[in-house]
């Protein structure tokens, strides 16, 4: 099995922590606060991070950095500045049902196993017996300390109006799913999301469970708890990131109908339509994605559901991605989480940025090769593009530097244009501090 994103690792780390510390002391902060209240906006402040915000939520950069952010009341009364995205990701990606698609069909999905599983780890060892299991039998309860669990589990199942055509079939063919506990069993809810697991949990978890994201000197292997939470994120964080990868808003496209299979033939016709872009065989977006459809289509082949390119020009989501300005760069994971953003035509802060840009390229001069300070001040301060009739690859000059410098001399295309950019980008990310500009230089697309 492929490699996760580092990123979805990284927060299933930080999901893991902050699970185990709520769950083990469920009194931490304003208990008059439902826990999962506490808990979903301790995520929100996690997701403000710049690591999130940068390399896991969606990014719109037609907007300044001080536009995305909102206030938002904290559970003390208090109020922080918080990025929207982080909020809509906590809402709506990680309180998103997981559906049943196992081909099982009698096993239950991530986030059951995590429930099960957590519930064996509380402090009341009544729970050490439970499982789950579909059965055509009603909610049954013998013992008291079940109870109240079963009212939780029974209000849950009323919340859940409808369920997926799958989870619908399996109901009906192997009976609803059961969490049993000894004599005990109470119906389950069918399409189970992130809060409710967290709302139904028997509080105190044993403080042990803050060990579990470690590695275990017996094994050497990661304990369950963290593998468990990082297949959970690939799940919920599947459809945002393919969204993210072809530059669509989440926010706007997530109720659009698009399916996984769909987004992802889009995620690999944008990919080949930037590739056509970065060679230089075509210069304009349109023309991009008109070859791109060319090279993938044939007749037993329609590219992302399409008859054609007339028909995805004339599509919602064929418009909006013909009228992106986009590059991808790649990342470590490019595989699984290719990276590409949208960027808008307005450049209400082209002044200030070209001016930081300038200053920054002056202030530490000695740590640019003649080879990175063209490309810096030509194509990111000026805005020229690489291949076409201006590009930078038509003077004489910067293709004598390049020959020049052994980083690149032995490299041409693609490979070339891949190495100047990184080189570029660790410079600026070593020295850049004013913020705005710094995102800009991270994210500015390279006009080709």
């Amino acid at each position: 099995m492929a490699q996760p994103p580092r990123i979805v690792t990284d927060f299933s780390k930080d999901l893991g922590g902050i699970l185990a510390d709520y769950l083990s002391n469920p009194e931490l902060e304003d208990k008059r606060i439902p826990l999962k209240d506490r808990l979903a906006i301790k995520l929100m402040l996690t997701l403000n991070k710049k690591i999130y915000r940068d390399k896991l939520l969606f990014r719109d950069f037609s907007q300044k950095p001080s536009d995305l952010l909102e206030d938002y009341m904290i559970p003390d009364g208090s109020t922080k500045k918080l990025h929207i995205e982080a909020i809509y990701y906590t809402q709506d990606v990680l309180a998103k049902r997981l559906t049943i698609v196992s081909k099982h069909k009698s096993l239950p999905n991530n986030l059951h196993l995590l429930l099960l599983m957590l519930f064996r780890c509380s402090e009341d060892d009544n729970w050490l017996r439970t499982r789950i299991k579909r059965k055509k039998t009603s909610t049954c309860i013998n013992d008291l300390y079940f109870k109240r669990t079963a009212n939780k589990l029974k209000r849950q199942c009323k919340q859940l109006q409808k369920v997926g055509a799958v989870s619908k079939n399996y109901r009906e063919k192997y009976g609803m799913f059961h969490f049993i506990s000894g004599n005990n069993s109470a119906e389950l809810v069918e399409e189970i999301s992130l809060f409710d697991v967290i709302e139904a949990v028997p509080t105190p978890l044993k403080k042990s469970i803050t060990k579990f994201p470690l590695i275990t000197n017996e094994t050497k292997k990661q304990h369950w708890y963290f593998r468990l939470l990082e297949h959970i994120l690939l799940s919920l964080n599947e459809k945002y990131a393919l969204l993210r990868s072809c530059g669509l808003p989440p926010f706007y496209w997530h109720e659009s109908g698009l399916s996984v299979s769909k987004l992802r033939a889009l995620k690999q016709l944008k990919k080949m339509a930037d590739l056509h872009q970065i060679n230089g065989q075509q210069k304009d977006n349109y023309s991009a994605y008109q070859q791109a459809f060319l090279t993938m289509q044939n007749e037993k082949n329609k590219v992302a559901g399409f008859e054609g390119f007339i028909a995805f020009s004339h599509s919602a989501v064929g418009k909006a991605l013909l009228k992106q300005d986009t590059v991808s760069f790649d990342g470590e994971n490019e595989e699984n989480y290719s990276v590409a953003e949208t960027y808008s035509e307005n450049k209400n802060n082209s002044t200030e940025m070209e001016a930081a840009l300038k200053k920054l390229l002056s202030d530490y001069s000695g740590s640019f090769s003649e080879v990175t300070a063209y490309f810096f001040e030509q194509v990111l301060v000026l805005q020229r593009p690489l291949y076409s009739e201006n590009g930078i690859f038509k003077d004489a000059e910067f293709c004598k530097a390049v020959k020049a410098d052994e980083a690149f001399s032995n490299l041409e295309g693609e490979k070339l244009v891949n190495k100047i950019i990184r080189k570029t980008q660790s410079i600026i990310k070593k020295h850049i501090t004013i913020e705005d500009a710094k995102k800009w230089l991270d994210e500015e697309p390279i006009p080709y």
